[in-house]
């Protein structure tokens, strides 16, 4: 207001020539005073802002290394020169008489500023700020903004004479930029910012030390929990995760957040088991859990469809705004479809966010309820099917379904509602012509829905054959050390092979089908624009931008719907598939112990007046029948002849009773007491049993331990009371072993591998023995001890500790016998009392003396120091406890060139061509249809459609210089860019899905050949379970998952590099948007990948425990349910569900809290292409080029979501193959090929020299074999006796080459062994290991696995053995069914099943090792029979627990911590009595002249 009073309007055109108006009406640059005004001001002074906030705020002390010191000081240098340039500019016009505008003084004193304020901050950059010399995000992104108007700034200056400044101020933007590029390092320091050197400074102030607090260290906390509802509404509570991700800090489980209260996995598990209870089935039953929480969600999905149509429609009233040009009055409605577009965008990428969030928090308390009701019902019911991989399908792949199909059924009804709305819309746009295009559209659904079926058939049956390869590769792996010690390896490699070759016809079938999927996916698009628009044409409709881009937005929105719908539909029936399966588990009878046995009623009939008869009767059977379940669940250790029973079985045990059980093998001994154990079916009589809760002590024939350490495996969840323990301990004949291997906390493999048969067997029993139940069930648990431990056991644990108990023991053991109450002779099913029981009882006295001492006492000065050994640094962990192996960052180029070399350079480049010509015909043919359009909006005469007309550009409008074109040359065109793009595109398919295919086979090949090559030390510290994930979970994700999202990453890059292109083409100003928002994508993905590759790595991970503990359950099923362990079992499960939840939580919330970012770009991207239409609307000349920017624009924010999930996505399924390249890198044996070939006919003598032999198993562990010199002769029976883990099993390993020598050399008939190839040397000698190790086939297939022998000479072997010609006999002679791992035998069975494959090879050397450990004293004795009349020709070195019939050898070995201690023929040493094998004797009672006699 001046003095007059009269108002006073600002001048803009005072302030700036041209004022704030943005265009020229001639040209589409941007005029240089709205440039500055608009621009360049409000961008300087944000810059220069931000360099004073962090010049002010940083307190963070840095040490910086020598490369980031100097690039500060390089950017110090540039931004001074770019602080003084634009002074000296204004200087110089000034002196030339430029004329200069308020608006130039002005830019020039903020640019000079900023670039002042930047060089104070880089000062202080030097030594404060973050690790990064590059500065904060912000910062990046507006100086990106300053780089990017000043390039603007050159375009405009070109016209003018001033345009050598604004080059030199973008060359040294330049310079800059390039001191951005390289890292450095640095550390953080803890020096403090402002150095203590005032007077008044404390004099103390330098003695305190201040703690940074760490962030890497934080504890998460429960997932969004405590986080505010504004935080919950952008993700924000994810922030601490992404940091530290990015820090390196998420190393393990705890590193993640706790489980939210909303997943309480006990309380989720809970809940479905008692809607499964009310419920007739689980599909009802998720039902009523989860339905209500589950259907409202679906309202989220619905408000984001709802907005994802009104992208289009706001765009055609944008476009429409665009082309109806009104210069005389400023027109706002443009500037409102604009912020409608932007407001629209903004709200479908909120509800699509918080949708799939919620959904995964859905799925995954789907997944906690279905998981533990599969382990529950597992571990309880009857009847389970023996098929291990089955049912650990049913708890991975099944799930995973059921979970998956959630999102499926919201698709289900969304779908249709989003196909019926777009083509309403359609509709009005086009009239009848969008029926071209969906006629297209539905004759695709039908082809794809056959083809969604015939994938769903072959789905299933690829999950059949991975079912089949899974089970034989179990079953090789679980007795891999077996096959390579009888050099099987190319066998069971031909088998699983032969396995997954159906697998692999199922995969190539389902792949091919999936390569036509992924051909009409991606040319849809194409075809029905092309369809659509060329009848629309035809029909005499032209192309105007409005309606056709609306169109091209809707079209583009209906080809989702209408591929993917086949896929729902294939994902519900799947599911429902799935459903089925679980429901046939769920389904099975419980074990009810209550109704198997009764309670026991007191008898008055029998009481007398004795003292002995008033103990209760603690166990009873009454005229009862039983017989064994068919198909019941799975354990080496149980006899399973379907056709088997017990019969009329009429026993009564009173407590404190010791009663045996003998008989022959097969007999039924084992069967009585799985009878007892609830583990046949009672079909008649009764069971009564005193006490149901506390269970059985139950120590089964082939022992069952869990991976961990001894301590574990014997405390087994009790409280730990370290003077019971360590009377357990003693009793169990432990304290030496846990010597010899370094202490009970030495951790041993999955079932205890990584021991002796004798120790697992003590361990086992020791494990039941700390329970301290009422009933002991001990199952033959003395065969597999030497004499003296049986004795030290029988004295000091079954009638020491276990005085006062009822023990039902399986024995043979005589002295054992005397001390019996009850002696039971069980044969083919009939329990009758013992001949024993009227045979004169001399009982031992002086031993009964003994066990009346207190133990306790006995344990003091013998047992083990326990203090001593927690105080070892238990930080050198023994191998076998360590943790699965992890690896940190980035996937390694080792990986990639892993599955590159697996799929094939030539074929590698071939497919990337085609994907890349696919892409660009894609977008030549929407650039081609913008022309089009821009070319038929401003023809005046656009009404006349017909092929002929000739379509004409005002010449003010054109920029053409060739002559106009009729219709019919656009659409002739527009046909042969979608041919082109439909043939690039099936090719692309079907290559790609080849390669996959060709990747597979390779893997898997590589991989089993790899792990069944490798060193056996690797199968003991490695748990079954988790090699088994190699082969099923990892396996998948090569076959299947890793291509198809590898696919899909590279459509996703070169389809947003597409968009980009085509959209800054259309649209040159929309850079202004897309460049500064490079750094803050790039910042994105970076923190997210960083944090989500170590999020994947923890999630297999923590899969594998969860995986061995289920498969370990199963395993041990009958002790976990006879000991009544199954509630602390499911405790157990549920902790280790919880890690995995754990997992899965956190990789959702970094996708949503990454995918919510994302699309919230997009919307900046969209609203800036709105505006940016809207401001040009005035002077527009091309408006096909304008509705092509915004519809890309409108595509790019799915796109770049797309881009980042699939690079997260296929980093993460490389961690797969990262993981089975790790085992492509397994070792194989040392010196497996050999390096010279053994003479012909070599072994032909048999002569074995040991030469100062040592071997460890192990670097970490002591010797277990030193100094061992022996020579045999040619044909010489060797026998090794020395009490249990004396090294006598590594006399055979040593000489069958299990692990290398340490030192010394071991020779048969003067060759060296170690130069022989492995299978030359493993087939040339025979083999009865320990664990009798048979697999399923035909007793012909077990016998004979190289099929290298007749029938006759089978049979003429067996000959020799009458025992195992019976057994073959029962089988039903060699074509006789043997089940996996032999579980229709018992052990003696399968022991003798061992020693006739062992006489049919007949081999010149011969290793027995415990051979007759599971045998009767009738079964024993005939083996001993076919030893004398088989191997007479062959060098026998026989290792044997029990000395009686070792009379037969020529020498015998007395082996003691791995060294010979005594050696001669067995008369000399039994008449010895200074020898230890004459201890031995005596201790198992076997008179020295019956011994010498025979």
């Amino acid at each position: 207001m001046d003095d007059t009073g009269a108002v006073v309007l600002w001048n803009w055109t005072e302030f700036c020539s041209t004022g704030i108006k943005p265009f020229a009406a001639s040209s589409n640059d941007l005029l240089p005073c709205f440039q500055e005004i608009v621009l360049q001001i409000p961008i300087y002074t944000i810059f220069a802002t931000i360099s004073a906030y962090n010049f002010g705020y940083y307190t963070r002390s840095v040490l910086r290394d020598e490369v980031q010191i100097r690039l500060l000081y390089l950017r110090i240098i540039v931004s001074v020169v770019l602080a003084l340039l634009p002074i000296l500019k204004i200087f110089v016009f000034r002196h030339e008489g430029v004329k200069l505008y308020a608006v130039d003084v002005l830019v020039v004193s903020v640019e000079c500023v900023m670039w002042a304020v930047h060089v104070g901050y880089l000062l202080s950059a030097r030594r404060f700020g973050g690790l990064s010399h590059r500065g904060s995000l912000c910062m990046n992104v507006t100086w990106l903004a300053v780089f990017v108007l000043d390039i603007v700034w050159l375009r405009t200056s070109v016209n003018y004479d001033w345009w050598p400044w604004s080059l030199v101020t973008v060359i040294f933007d330049l310079f800059y930029a390039l001191t951005l590029i390289p890292a450095g390092s640095a550390v953080l320091s803890a020096a403090s910012r402002y150095p203590a050197n005032r007077e008044d400074e404390s004099l103390l102030g330098n003695r305190y030390t201040y703690f940074t607090f760490d962030l890497n260290e934080t504890h998460l906390g429960h997932a969004q929990d405590e986080a505010s509802y504004a935080s919950r509404f952008v993700f924000n509570w994810v922030n601490p995760l992404i940091t530290k991700g990015v820090a390196g800090g998420l190393k393990k489980i705890e590193d993640l957040f706790d489980l939210p209260d909303a997943l309480n996995v006990s309380r989720l598990s809970e809940h479905l088991q008692i809607c499964i209870s009310q419920s007739k089935t689980l599909f009802w039953a998720l039902h009523k859990g989860f339905g209500r929480e589950f259907y409202l969600i679906g309202i989220l999905r619905f408000i984001a469809d709802i907005s994802g149509f009104a992208g289009p429609l706001l765009l055609g009233g944008l476009l429409t705004q665009t082309t109806a040009k009104d210069n005389n009055e400023t027109d706002w409605s443009p500037y409102l479809y604009a912020l409608g577009l932007c407001a629209t965008t903004w709200l479908s990428a909120i509800c699509g966010t918080h949708f799939n969030w919620r959904m995964s928090m859905i799925g995954m308390k789907m997944r906690i309820g279905l998981v533990s009701a599969i382990y529950r019902k597992s571990l309880e019911a009857r009847g389970l099917k023996s098929s291990r991989p089955e049912i650990l399908n049913l708890m991975s792949t099944d799930t995973e379904r059921i979970v998956n199909s959630c999102i499926s059924f919201h698709s289900f009804w969304s779908i249709p509602f989003q196909l019926f709305t777009t083509l309403y819309l359609l509709y009005t746009q086009l009239g009848a012509a969008f029926l071209a295009g969906l006629i297209f559209g539905i004759v695709l659904i039908p082809i794809n829905r056959l083809i969604a079926q015939r994938i769903g058939q072959y789905s299933r049956g690829l999950m059949t054959a991975k079912d089949l390869r899974l089970a034989v590769t179990s079953e090789t792996m679980s007795g891999a050390k077996q096959i390579k010690m009888h050099a099987w390896e190319d066998i069971f490699i031909e088998k699983i092979r032969n396995c997954r070759k159906e697998e692999v016809n199922f995969l190539k079938k389902r792949k091919y089908l999936d390569a036509l999927c992924v051909y009409f996916w991606a040319t849809t698009p194409v075809l029905m624009s092309f369809l659509t628009f060329g009848v629309s044409v035809l029909m005499g409709n032209p192309l105007i931008a409005a309606s056709t881009y609306t169109s091209v937005a809707l079209l583009n929105m209906l080809i989702g719907p209408l591929n993917a719908f086949p896929w729902v539909l294939n994902g519900l029936i799947e599911a429902w598939v799935s459903v089925k399966r679980v429901q046939e588990l769920v389904d099975l009878p419980n074990l009810d112990f209550s109704s198997y046995y009764n309670p026991i009623i007191k008898s008055t009939g029998y009481e007398t007046s004795t003292k002995l008869d008033d103990r209760p009767i603690v166990l009873e059977m009454k005229s009862a029948t039983f017989v064994h379940e068919i198909g019941i669940e799975q354990n080496n250790d149980r006899q399973r002849q379907t056709k088997f029973h017990l019969e009329n079985v009429n026993i009564s045990i009173k407590k404190g009773d010791l009663v045996c059980l003998e008989g022959p093998v097969g007999g039924g001994k084992s069967a009585l007491i799985d009878a007892i154990v609830a583990g046949m079916n009672c079909i008649s009589g009764s069971v009564c049993i005193h006490e149901l809760t506390t269970g059985f002590g139950y120590v089964p024939q082939t022992p069952w331990l869990q991976r961990g350490t001894i301590r574990d495996n014997i405390i087994w969840g009790s409280v730990f009371d370290e003077q019971w323990y360590k009377s357990v301990l003693y009793a169990c004949a432990l304290n030496e072993d846990l010597e010899l291997l370094g202490g009970d906390l030495i951790g041993i493999g999955e079932n205890g591998r990584t021991l002796s048969g004798g120790q697992r067997a003590r361990v086992a029993l020791a494990r039941a023995v700390y329970q301290d139940k009422k009933i002991y069930l001990l199952d033959d648990i003395l065969a597999a001890l030497d004499a003296h431990v049986s004795r030290h056991i029988i004295k000091h644990c079954i009638l020491g500790l276990l005085k006062g108990k009822t023990v039902i023991i399986v024995t043979r053991n005589v002295s054992l016998l005397y001390h019996a109450h009850q002696i039971l002779y069980v044969d083919a099913g009939t329990v009758t009392p013992s001949q024993y029981m009227y045979s004169s009882i001399d009982i031992d006295l002086e031993l009964e003396a003994d066990t009346s001492n207190d133990i306790y006492g006995l344990t003091r000065s013998s047992s083990i120091d326990l203090d001593e050994q927690n105080s070892i640094d238990r930080k050198s962990v023994d191998s076998i406890m360590l943790e699965e192996s992890r690896k940190y960052g980035k996937i390694s180029l080792n990986v990639l060139s892993c599955y590159w070399r697996a799929i094939g350079t030539p074929l590698a480049v071939t497919t990337l061509t085609f994907v890349i010509l696919m892409q660009l015909t894609r977008n030549l043919s929407d650039a081609w249809l913008a022309h089009w359009v821009t070319d038929t909006t401003l023809d005046p005469q656009n009404n006349e459609t017909s092929l002929e007309h000739i379509v004409t550009v005002p010449h003010e409008f054109s920029n053409h210089t060739e002559p106009p074109h009729n219709t019919a040359y656009y659409l002739g065109i527009f046909a042969s860019l979608a041919v082109l793009n439909s043939l690039t595109t099936i090719a692309r398919a079907f290559l790609f899905a080849f390669a996959g295919i060709k990747a597979a086979i390779y893997v898997h090949d590589r991989l089993l050949n790899r792990v069944l090559y490798t060193k056996f030390n690797f199968f003991d510290i490695t748990s079954v379970g988790r090699i088994l994930n190699r082969f099923s979970s990892d396996t998948y994700t090569v076959d299947d998952s890793l291509p198809f999202i590898l696919n899909i990453l590279l459509a996703q890059l070169l389809g947003l590099a597409g968009a980009l292109c085509i959209s800054l083409y259309a649209m040159p100003w929309l850079g202004l948007i897309i460049i500064p928002m490079i750094p803050i994508y790039l910042n994105l993905q970076y923190r997210y990948r960083y944090a989500s590759r170590d999020i994947k790595r923890l999630s297999s991970n923590a899969l594998s425990p969860l995986y061995t503990h289920f498969t370990e359950t199963l395993q041990g099923l009958v002790t976990i349910r006879t000991m009544r362990a199954s509630a602390r079992f499911q405790r157990d499960f549920h902790a280790k569900l919880e890690e995995s939840i754990k997992a899965q939580l956190t990789s959702t919330a970094a996708q949503q809290w990454l995918s919510l970012r994302l699309q919230l770009l997009g919307v900046l991207l969209v609203a800036g292409a709105g505006f940016l239409a809207a401001i040009t609307s005035a002077h527009v000349t091309n408006p096909g080029l304008v509705g092509l920017a915004i519809s890309y624009a409108l595509s790019i924010t799915g796109l770049l979501a797309g881009l980042l999930n699939a690079v997260a996505e296929t980093e993460q399924e490389f961690v797969a193959v990262e993981r089975v390249n790790d085992y492509l890198q397994l070792e194989p044996e040392d010196n497996a090929d050999g390096t010279c070939d053994p003479p012909f006919g070599w072994p032909s003598q048999g002569a074995l020299k040991f030469k100062n032999v040592e071997l460890r198993y192990r670097e970490n562990l002591a010797p277990a074999l030193h100094d061992i010199n022996l020579s045999t002769e040619a044909f010489e029976r060797v026998g090794v006796v020395g009490r249990t883990g004396a090294g006598k099993s590594t006399l055979v390993a040593a000489l069958m080459r299990v692990a290398p020598l340490s030192r010394g050399e071991i020779t048969l008939d003067c060759v060296n062994l170690k130069t022989l190839a492995l299978k030359v040397l493993r087939t040339r000698l025979g083999i009865i290991p320990q664990e009798p190790f048979l697999f399923e086939g035909t007793v012909r297939a077990n016998l004979d696995p190289r099929r290298s022998h007749y029938d006759s000479e089978i049979w003429h072997a067996l000959a020799t053995c009458h025992a195992a010609t019976q057994l073959v006999q029962s089988l039903g002679g060699l074509d006789g069914r043997i089940e996996k791992g032999g579980i229709n035998l018992s052990a003696g069975q399968r022991q003798l099943m061992c020693l006739a494959r062992g006489l049919l090879k007949n081999a010149k050397v011969v290793c027995i090792d415990e051979g007759t450990s599971n045998l009767d004293d009738e079964s024993a004795i005939a083996m001993q029979q076919a030893l004398r009349n088989s191997f007479k020709s062959s060098t026998v070195l026989f290792i044997a627990h029990r000395l009686r019939g070792l009379q037969l050898m020529d020498r015998i070995l007395v082996i003691e911590n791995g060294e010979i201690k005594e050696e001669g023929t067995p008369r000399d040493l039994a008449q010895n009595p200074e020898s230890l094998f004459y201890g031995m004797l005596q201790a198992q009672r076997i008179s020295i002249e019956e011994f010498c006699a025979n």
